[in-house]
């Protein structure tokens, strides 16, 4: 069986790994930013938060946007925008600017997770969708373990905009992979006909017809989606806690020198990497099917915690052809 799939899977982890770097990038420089611009622990919260606001208020006009121009030109948008987001805090004179970069790079990374669970949607049969879903989302913990430690020695040698800047032509480089390798099955050439009727007989494909999207309104009136959301905000509460402070509260509160700190600081990150693809991913792919079949015949909204949109599991793959428009996902919940 030819795994055309899985180039897929990886490459969108790639693409978590690099928007990541520029996420713990801020972490890592939090002394330097000190030296720099003279910011207080409040202002660099602040800081923290820019990004968070832009990206938590663009992830509904996100869903809407991947449903009507689909996920290559999004995507293509999306990683260009955060590419010049870490540029232009390298480059920044004062902190107003490196406000307004923050500001964008959330804009900019935004499209990332809805994208990610439509496209994996669209390339993967239902029981292959947690594993290949927990590959782009350990992504975003081994981005953590590994590049604190190595944004941090970037740092140290060639100082924090340097470092910045890194992360920007990393991010660029992504941008022309992603380019030229990422298309929907459909629109892919290089993808078998033996791959494709694989694809194709996922049991979601298989079906009814496409059901209306589900309005926000209904969506907020589901325990399900409600009880999913909570524990979402409460994930990412502490996931959040521990990227932006964990490097700067071993150095001020432990005393450990900052090297030190950002090679501890990736110890706990590769321990969710392993946990989330053996548990998240495989073991879940792994259970038996029978309960997945009766689940299918009591369909429920569509929900990702994480990003707003469908989660893969609930995205039906668009017919495969070898040409034409990109189709919309059927699933998809809009407001």
């Amino acid at each position: 069986m030819p795994r055309r799939r899985w180039r897929i899977a990886w490459l969108l982890g790639l693409g978590v790994l690099v928007n990541y770097f520029d996420r713990v990038n801020l972490a890592v420089s939090h002394a330097a930013l000190y030296t720099t611009f003279g910011i207080s622990t409040v202002t660099f919260g602040y800081l923290s938060g820019a990004y968070n606001w832009t990206y938590a208020l663009c992830q509904l006009p996100v869903g809407v946007l991947l449903d009507k121009f689909g996920i290559r030109r999004v995507g293509r948008v999306s990683i260009f925008l955060w590419s010049i987001a870490s540029f232009a805090a390298a480059i920044t004179p004062g902190l107003g600017g490196f406000f307004a970069a923050r500001l964008l790079l959330g804009v900019g990374e935004a499209p990332t997770f809805p994208a990610n669970a439509k496209a994996v949607g669209y390339w993967f049969p239902q029981g292959e969708r947690s594993f290949a879903t927990s590959i782009f989302d350990s992504a975003a913990k081994f981005a953590s373990a590994i590049g604190v430690p190595l944004l941090g020695f970037l740092l140290l040698k060639i100082g924090w905009r340097w470092s910045f800047a890194a992360t920007g032509i990393i991010s660029l480089a992504y941008f022309l992979l992603f380019w030229k390798v990422y298309r929907d099955p459909q629109d892919d050439p290089d993808l078998s006909a033996v791959e494709r009727e694989y694809i194709a007989e996922s049991p979601q494909t298989l079906a009814a017809a496409p059901l209306k999207p589900d309005s926000l309104t209904y969506l907020l009136r589901q325990r399900k989606i409600l009880g999913l959301a909570l524990g979402s905000g409460s994930y990412n509460y502490v996931f959040y806690l521990l990227l932006t402070w964990l490097p700067s509260y071993l150095s001020s509160a432990l005393h450990i020198d900052l090297m030190h700190s950002f090679l501890y600081t990736g110890v706990p990150w590769l321990f969710a990497t392993f946990t989330d693809m053996l548990v998240g991913g495989w073991l879940l792919d792994a259970q038996p099917s029978a309960s997945a079949s009766s689940e299918r015949r009591k369909p429920t909204p569509p929900c990702a915690p994480c990003s707003g949109s469908a989660s893969p599991s609930e995205v039906s793959p668009p017919p495969l052809r070898s040409s034409g428009r990109s189709p919309r996902s059927s699933r998809l919940a809009t407001a």
